[in-house]
């Protein structure tokens, strides 16, 4: 059975309740369709009702049947960028879908940080007002999770002129924003974000039963069902005992999964629009599985290729392959946070949680990451500096979708040498010089030995695309660690002449059974200032 068809019979909703043509809240004014694509459409109506569509930049009247159930859908073809155009769907009733756009269409997915708003980024209030004359529109979603898929979702599309401080996604609109100043087409983006989730919300439960943590949760879920009904039993039966002393128990509410519980973002969120043309997609979520622990960090490597796969083949089965079945995802890798680095290797949850990261970026076809030590802040999990992500993430699309001479990449370790005292790294570097990024000793890269003790590299050595590291202290080395810690930011960062930084990396494969993970509070306080950190220029 087609997979998408098998989530909407799971959902609770009726269709045969629909009594007029209605359409999701993502086909509606202001909208953003992928040009030079065949794009589809759907909605509702009454069973084997007909279905006409029309749109201003096409002659011909497009039609279907609902099925017996009442959904209908079609696909419209659409030409080059263009603003100001027109859909019209009729059947019983007549809806006009105005001001719509045709350009390219992204999907931004996340947690908190992908949520953040434009108006917790630094100059967001400069930033937008350059946009305002930009054609770019973002849909915007309320996070919901629900226990089962829904078809539906709320939601509008907002234009650049109306972003304001507590709307709009700060990494989608600076991603935009780069996009269209290089390309001078409509950018659409649609936002689909949600605080605190793990990567397992955003799939479906279905793809995790191989999964330890998925399970453990489950169970944990069950137990707390259990002691709910148990609960609310107990309070019916004081309730009816006594219904004037145990009136606070006469409505006893439902028990309700929690946004974290497997599936349940990707059933609110991403099931309701699962079809809708997009070009690609990006990323921003990982904090919650690392905080989670060494464990879930390490099995981040193998969760997210479940979403990235599965995504691509459901959009493109949905779509009839219409869009791409390995279509591009660029995502973000996690920034410093905490206190900065002391120790040469600081076996902190976070560069294990990256270190996953880039290896699904070595190892998944069409990804990307963007590098993000040089961003963050050593108090707030919810940094201001998240202009640099956006470009970045910019970056990689408008290399590899939009054919523009852009090095999207920093310097990417490929093997090393060893050669007596020194290691000698090699790197792939696009032709890109590397640099640090200021004058002085590169103090960020570890050596040990057979006795796994890391120390500082004393002597650093930049020399085209390979790097010479050794430490006094360290006589026959056998491995090497760069940036290896929780928030590295202060150290002395290698990057390429574009201000395009490396990721951290190990050459060791040791194992790391402990890691140790800096606890307190994630929020700042009323009274703290976030203040952005120095790096180098991107000037691409």
């Amino acid at each position: 059975m087609n997979k998408f068809k098998f989530l909407i019979l799971l959902t609770f909703l009726s269709l045969n309740s629909f009594a007029e043509i209605t359409l999701p809240s993502i086909f509606t004014d202001g909208m953003v369709i992928q040009q030079n694509s065949k794009n589809l459409i759907w909605g509702w109506a009454e069973p084997n009702e007909k279905v006409y569509v029309n749109t201003s930049w096409c002659g011909v009247q497009k039609s279907t049947i609902a099925d017996s159930e009442g959904n209908w859908e079609l696909f419209i073809g659409t030409p080059e960028h263009n603003t100001n155009q027109k859909i019209v769907v009729k059947g019983s009733n007549t809806i006009t879908i105005k001001d719509v756009s045709i350009g390219e269409v992204w999907l931004a997915v996340g947690q908190s940080n992908m949520h953040r708003n434009i108006g917790r980024s630094f100059n967001w209030e400069e930033e937008v007002d350059n946009a305002l004359d930009k054609d770019m529109k973002f849909f915007y979603a309320p996070s919901v999770s629900t226990e089962f898929p829904s078809i539906k979702q709320e939601g509008n599309w907002l234009s650049a002129t109306e972003v304001n401080e507590e709307y709009i996604s700060a990494i989608s609109f600076y991603f935009a924003d780069k996009i269209y100043d290089n390309i001078n087409v409509p950018i659409g983006i649609i936002v689909e974000a949600y605080g605190g989730t793990p990567v397992e919300a955003w799939m479906p439960l279905s793809l995790q039963m191989d999964s330890q943590s998925t399970m453990a949760y489950i169970a944990e879920d069950s137990r707390q069902r259990i002691k709910h009904e148990e609960l609310s039993e107990e309070r019916r039966l004081l309730y009816e005992s006594d219904p004037i002393k145990y009136k606070r128990f006469e409505i006893r509410p439902p028990f309700e999964a929690k946004a974290q519980y497997p599936g349940a973002t990707y059933n609110g969120m991403i099931n309701p629009i699962v079809g809708y043309g997009i070009k690609g997609m990006i990323y921003y979520q990982g904090e919650n599985n690392a905080v989670a622990g060494i464990d879930r960090a390490i099995e981040f490597s193998t969760q997210l290729p479940k979403l990235i796969n599965y995504y691509r083949e459901i959009w493109s089965e949905r779509t009839n392959n219409n869009v791409d079945s390995s279509f591009p995802f660029y995502f973000v890798q996690l920034p410093s946070w905490r206190k900065y680095q002391v120790l040469p290797v600081e076996n902190d949850v976070w560069p294990v949680a990256r270190e996953s990261m880039l290896k699904i970026a070595t190892n998944t076809v069409n990804t990307e990451l963007v590098v993000t030590i040089d961003t963050g802040d050593s108090v707030d999990i919810h940094p201001f500096n998240k202009k640099p992500i956006g470009i970045r993430l910019a970056y990689h699309a408008l290399k590899n979708e939009y054919s523009k001479a852009i090095v999207n990449q920093g310097p990417v370790y490929v093997d090393y040498l060893v050669n007596g005292t020194d290691v000698e790294l090699n790197f792939e570097t696009q032709g890109a010089n590397i640099v640090s990024a200021k004058e002085g000793d590169i103090n960020t890269f570890a050596v040990a030995g057979s006795d796994e003790v890391w120390y500082w590299a004393d002597n650093v050595v930049i020399n085209g695309n390979k790097i010479t590291v050794s430490s006094s202290q360290v006589s026959s080395p056998v491995a090497v660690r760069y940036a290896w810690a929780l928030n590295p930011s202060k150290r002395n960062l290698i990057y390429n002449e574009f201000g395009m930084p490396a990721s951290p990396f190990r050459t060791d494969d040791w194992t790391i059974s402990t890691t140790t993970y800096q606890k307190g509070s994630s929020k700042p306080s009323k009274d703290y200032i976030h203040i952005d950190w120095d790096r180098p220029e991107m000037p691409q």
